[in-house]
C-alpha cells in the first residue's frame, strides 16, 4: 500500500465500510455545526482512511467499540504508508471526535500522539496580519475591479474579524440590528458558538456603507450564486491578486534572524490584523495582558489562550 487512501477492499470489507461510513456521515454533517465545512471535509477526509483501516483489520459494525489499540494499528499502518505527521495529528483528532460524539461508547481513548510516534510540530513563528499598507491597497484595487463583494468582506473581517464563512452568511438585517444594538450578532459561526462584536467608528461606517449598496437582504449570495460559491470568489480574488499589494519580505532573512516569517496572504490573516488592534486597545485603556487576551479572544470566538496568542504575536512579548 503506497497511500492510505489507495487501500482496497474486498466484498466483504466493503460492506463493512460502508455501513461505518454512513455512521461518520451521520455525525459529521454539514448542518449539525460539529464543525465548520473545511473542518467537516478535513475530518471526512481522515475518517474515510481509519473506516478503511478497521474494515480491512478489526471488521467491527459501529464505532462504539474502538479503542486504543485501533489507533495505533492505524497511526502504524498510515506511517508505513509515508503519510506525514501533520495529517496523522488531523486524522487522531477526527478520529477522538468521532468518538467523543458517538453515544455509549465502551473504552476510553487514552494513548497520545507521543506515544503513536507522531511527532510534535516544530513551532515556527508566523506573521500573517495585513500590515494598514497591504489592506488598503488591496480595498483600492478591489475597488478599481468593481468588486463590492471583496470590498465588503475586507472591510468586515479587518474591523469586525469575521471568519470567510461568517461574512458570507451575513444579511441586511443583521447589520442593520448591528447599527441599532451598537455590536454585530453573529450566528454562523464555527461550531455554533455565538457571538457579538462590538463595533467602533470604523466597523458603524462600513457597516453603513454596506447597506447603501448592497442590493439584496443576503448581501453575498445572490441569483445564480451559492453561499460557496460567494466564499470561493473571494478566496480566488485574494490568491490571484495578493502579488499586487503584498508587501515584499526577505522571509529567508527573517527566519535566520529568528524574527515571524511572513506568510502569503489569505482573508484569515485580517483577524489577525483585527486581533492585534483590540488588543493594544483594550491594554491602552488599562486592562492586564491575560484580561485583554481574554477578550480579545471572546471576539474572535476562541476559548483558548495559546490560540490567541497565535493571532497576537509578535505584539504580546
Amino acid at each position: 500500500m503506497s497511500h492510505k487512501g489507495n487501500w482496497e477492499l474486498n466484498t466483504k470489507q466493503q460492506a463493512i465500510f460502508n455501513n461505518l461510513w454512513n455512521q461518520v456521515i451521520a455525525i459529521f454533517n454539514y448542518t449539525s455545526h460539529q464543525q465548520g465545512f473545511r473542518g467537516i471535509e478535513r475530518y471526512r477526509n481522515g475518517l474515510k482512511a481509519f473506516c478503511k483501516h478497521l474494515a480491512i483489520h478489526y471488521r467491527p459494525k459501529n464505532f462504539r467499540n474502538i479503542q486504543d489499540k485501533h489507533l495505533i494499528s492505524f497511526i502504524e499502518e498510515s506511517v508505513v504508508a509515508n503519510v506525514d505527521n501533520i495529517t496523522l495529528k488531523t486524522d487522531l483528532s477526527a478520529i477522538r471526535k468521532l468518538h467523543k460524539l458517538t453515544p455509549k461508547t465502551r473504552y476510553k481513548l487514552t494513548v497520545g500522539n507521543d506515544l503513536l510516534g507522531v511527532a510534535k510540530r516544530t513551532k515556527k513563528q508566523v506573521d500573517r496580519a495585513w500590515s494598514e499598507n497591504e489592506y488598503h491597497a488591496a480595498i483600492n484595487l478591489a475597488l478599481s475591479m468593481n468588486r463590492n463583494d471583496v470590498v465588503w468582506a475586507l472591510n468586515l473581517a479587518r474591523y469586525c474579524g469575521v471568519r470567510l464563512e461568517e461574512c458570507t452568511a451575513l444579511t441586511k438585517t443583521q447589520l442593520k440590528e448591528a447599527l441599532h444594538h451598537d455590536f454585530l450578532s453573529l450566528k454562523n459561526t464555527k461550531n455554533g458558538i455565538l457571538r457579538d462584536i462590538p463595533l467602533n467608528q470604523e466597523a458603524r461606517l462600513i457597516i453603513s456603507s454596506i447597506l447603501k449598496e448592497a442590493t439584496s437582504e443576503r448581501i453575498f449570495v445572490y441569483h445564480g450564486r451559492n453561499h460557496q460559491q460567494a466564499k470561493k470568489s473571494i478566496q480566488n480574488w485574494i490568491i490571484n491578486n495578493r502579488s499586487k499589494f503584498a508587501e515584499k519580505v526577505d522571509n529567508g532573512h527573517d527566519q535566520l534572524n529568528d524574527t515571524p516569517y511572513r506568510s502569503k496572504l489569505t482573508f484569515h490573516g485580517l483577524r489577525h490584523a483585527f486581533a492585534r488592534e483590540r488588543y493594544q486597545e483594550f491594554i491602552r485603556k488599562g486592562f492586564s495582558r491575560q484580561t485583554s487576551r481574554k477578550m480579545v479572544a471572546e471576539q474572535l470566538g476562541h476559548g483558548r489562550d495559546d490560540v490567541t496568542l497565535i493571532y497576537l504575536d509578535p505584539i504580546t512579548d
